[in-house]
């Protein structure tokens, strides 16, 4: 495709084949998946180098960076699908209000939660799920990951934001440049400076604060949206609408941090193996729906932009072709997890008991891991077309609906073995629920989009 053919972004995001489209921006996007997920597992990695209770410590504050990511995304998603539909509409100015609002809300969250962190650690670590055997490593991981939290989460709402313009190469910029660098540092601060488990929290922030300052110069380059404080504009409207947008994004997120916790506590009756095992096989497929994740991210502003543009024939081509390439990626995937599961646990804890419950978990997902592109697929269709009601029960099922209630239950029945087969029932369950829910918005837009 010939990159001066359109006369801006705007123009491209109007008019470019889809198909191309949507890869473009997925490409950037998807690396930023790949390389956020192999740096969400390498502090696993490096402090698998340590012992089990290491490895179980830092899977029990997963679920806070869980949290962070919910609250980003939140905001994030929120006002990106906004900026896009203005953007799309002509109207920069209310997309400049709802950028800045949105940023510098996640900026005073970050501190209060840092301000949690520094004085509170001991006891979010036992309501995390922490043991008397993990909790000294896990309050000290979580401090330094709470301090950060300012950066994350503005880290997170530019990411989203600078997608929503169609500047996902900005967008991957920053956050390859952050994983990058916290998984070149990691080992210093873990075995060099004999900082263990703390270490790599110090790595992680560290690596996060790069990040968002290369995230922050992108704003200003070129067409997009710049952060100045002259535009942050609150009023109860824009809350609520930004809210309503990144209800669905809250609740996939949220609800993994509460899933997260449940099965740390489930975990904890079986053993710290049990715990690490679970947390490893969470890191690896994480990897895997990395890919997913992305293409349908690629997916959104193209869907925000031209819904704003009242071009429904590029909707729904763009919905479909998203469905069927994500099907496909996540389809190969899962073989090669169900083929060489143990040796992907072993990269992370060479441990019969972590690989024995890690392996075993992983290949009972992989068994649904297809069903996931058109899940995905679906939610991201909904939210992006302000559909929030509809997106905000599909991102709750996974995790929440389904997900909880049978972590509750099938270990009670099953034991250690239960705790494996959750993910996989409730992938299942939730891809029924995404049938019923999706396919009138789809049958509309297959309607919308033959009008001239």
């Amino acid at each position: 495709m010939n990159k001066h053919k359109y006369k801006d972004k705007f123009d491209k995001m109007a008019n470019a084949p889809v198909k191309e489209l949507i890869s473009s921006l997925a490409v950037p996007t998807i690396i930023t998946m790949l390389v956020t997920a192999i740096y969400n597992m390498a502090d696993s990695f490096f402090v698998g180098r340590i012992d089990t209770t290491s490895v179980a410590s830092i899977g029990i504050v997963f679920s806070v960076m869980t949290l962070l990511q919910a609250i980003g995304f939140f905001l994030g998603n929120g006002s990106g699908i906004l900026l896009s539909t203005y953007l799309g509409e002509g109207n920069k100015e209310k997309a400049q209000i709802y950028a800045n609002v949105a940023f510098f809300t996640a900026f005073i969250a970050g501190i209060i939660m840092a301000f949690a962190g520094l004085f509170f650690s001991d006891k979010l670590a036992l309501l995390l799920g922490a043991t008397e055997s993990t909790k000294a490593s896990a309050s000290g991981y979580l401090k330094y990951i709470l301090l950060g939290s300012p950066f994350i989460l503005c880290s997170f709402v530019l990411n989203n934001q600078l997608r929503y313009q169609g500047s996902a190469i900005y967008s991957m910029a920053g956050i390859l440049s952050g994983s990058l660098l916290n998984i070149a540092i990691d080992p210093l601060f873990i075995f060099t400076f004999k900082l263990g488990v703390q270490g790599a929290a110090i790595a992680t922030i560290i690596s996060q604060f790069v990040g968002f300052i290369i995230l922050l110069s992108g704003t200003y380059r070129g067409e997009n949206i710049r952060i100045t404080l002259k535009k942050f504009r609150p009023s109860g409207k824009i809350f609520l609408d930004i809210s309503k947008n990144g209800l669905p994004s809250l609740a996939r997120q949220g609800v993994q941090t509460v899933a997260t916790i449940c099965l740390n506590f489930a975990c904890s009756n079986y053993g710290d193996a049990v715990v690490a095992g679970m947390s490893v096989f969470n890191r690896v497929m994480f990897l895997g729906f990395a890919v997913v994740i992305g293409f349908g991210q690629g997916y959104q502003p193209v869907c925000s932009f031209n819904n704003g543009a009242k071009n429904y024939k590029r909707v729904y081509d763009g919905y479909k072709f998203t469905a069927v390439i994500t099907t496909c990626i996540i389809t190969i995937l899962s073989v090669i997890g169900f083929i060489f599961a143990p040796q992907l646990i072993a990269i992370f804890r060479d441990d019969n008991e972590v690989i024995e419950i890690g392996a075993m978990a992983l290949r009972a997902e992989c068994l649904v891991m297809p069903l996931i592109g058109y899940n995905t697929s679906s939610n991201m269709l909904l939210q992006s077309l302000k559909v929030s009601g509809k997106a905000t029960v599909l991102a709750l099922a996974r995790q929440g609906i389904f997900y909880v209630p049978l972590m509750l239950l099938l270990p009670n029945f099953l034991g250690s073995a239960g705790i494996t087969y959750v993910q996989p029932i409730a992938d299942l369950l939730s891809f029924v629920l995404t049938i019923f829910l999706v396919t009138n918005k789809v049958k509309e837009l297959k309607k919308l989009k033959k009008r001239p």
